[in-house]
């Protein structure tokens, strides 16, 4: 069975099996594809990723997940999402996006307003989210959660 390093490069696939291993790295969480690849990742992060999509090694067995590492800081960062098509576990379904509707050019200050109101919600929507996840809200956290915003919104 073939083995995806994330550090050569993000890689999705359909989960056929989940199951936490100790390696050579210490404790790790190996997901199998149905493809015969396997990923290996280490347990706290991936409990983590897991357990933000509201998932956990049993209900991701039949899932499509894209892994990815990213470097920030000098620091390495796992991030598990769904794919495309994929559903979490008891998340509700998105509504399709609508058509944007044609909007007046605003000012640099009502654009700045605008922008302070949207950090603020995403903020107390992330202290909501960690808080659920039993995930301490500290700068690691944080950071964690900005950066897998960032990739998730430059896809």
């Amino acid at each position: 069975m073939p083995i995806h390093k994330l550090a050569d490069g993000p890689v999705a696939i359909t989960v056929i099996g989940a199951e936490s291993v100790e390696g050579k790295f210490g404790a790790q969480v190996r997901f199998m594809g149905d493809d015969g690849t396997d990923v290996y990742v280490n347990e706290l992060p991936a409990q983590k990723q897991l357990a933000r999509l509201q998932l956990d090694l049993q209900s991701v067995v039949g899932k499509t997940i894209h892994l990815e590492q990213v470097k920030k800081n000098g620091t390495t960062f796992t991030n598990i999402s769904l794919a495309a098509g994929a559903s979490a576990g008891a998340a509700a379904p998105r509504a399709a996006a609508a058509a944007p509707a044609a909007t007046p050019k605003l000012s640099i200050e009502e654009l700045g307003a605008l922008y302070g109101q949207c950090v603020a919600l995403a903020f107390e929507h992330l202290y909501r989210q960690c808080e659920e996840a039993g995930i301490g809200v500290n700068a690691e956290a944080i950071q964690a959660a900005a950066a897998t915003l960032f990739i998730k919104a430059t896809r």
